[in-house]
């Protein structure tokens, strides 16, 4: 009886394989159809305007370091003013976590308006450079 399950479960796992290479096309050519849609005709979110397609948005990187850069500079110097002002207090009061949380958030907004402001200044040089 064993045998026959056995046999069953590959036989099975076989012919997924096949029908898998034999409808590659289809699936495919429907692809395809789906992606020459409208999003807006359809209701669809075009997921390219959310989070940005390869080429569209170049400075992502110098972004997302910025932010990441500024997060971990507004821990460090939350950590400083931890140890300098209130170095008798645990890490779970409530002033020490507001006030990580705080710093953090507050650098990570400052990383993210550099961010913007070398954007701005290397998409005007850009444009510049491409009139030319």
């Amino acid at each position: 009886m064993e045998e026959a399950i056995i046999l069953a479960v590959i036989f099975y796992f076989v012919y997924r394989i096949f029908e898998n290479l034999i409808h590659r096309k289809e699936r495919i050519i429907i692809a395809q159809k789906i992606e020459a849609l409208d999003p807006q005709k359809n209701g669809m979110i075009d997921l390219n305007k959310w989070f940005g397609a390869a080429g569209v948005n170049r400075y992502a990187p110098l972004r997302w370091g910025l932010l990441l850069v500024g997060a971990a500079l507004g821990l460090v110097v939350a950590f400083f003013v931890k140890q300098g002002y209130f170095a008798d207090m645990r890490w779970y009061n409530d002033e020490v976590q507001i006030m990580f949380f705080g710093f953090t958030f507050l650098f990570a907004g400052i990383g993210l308006l550099i961010s913007f402001i070398l954007e701005r200044k290397f998409s005007a040089e850009d444009a510049k450079n491409s009139s030319r």
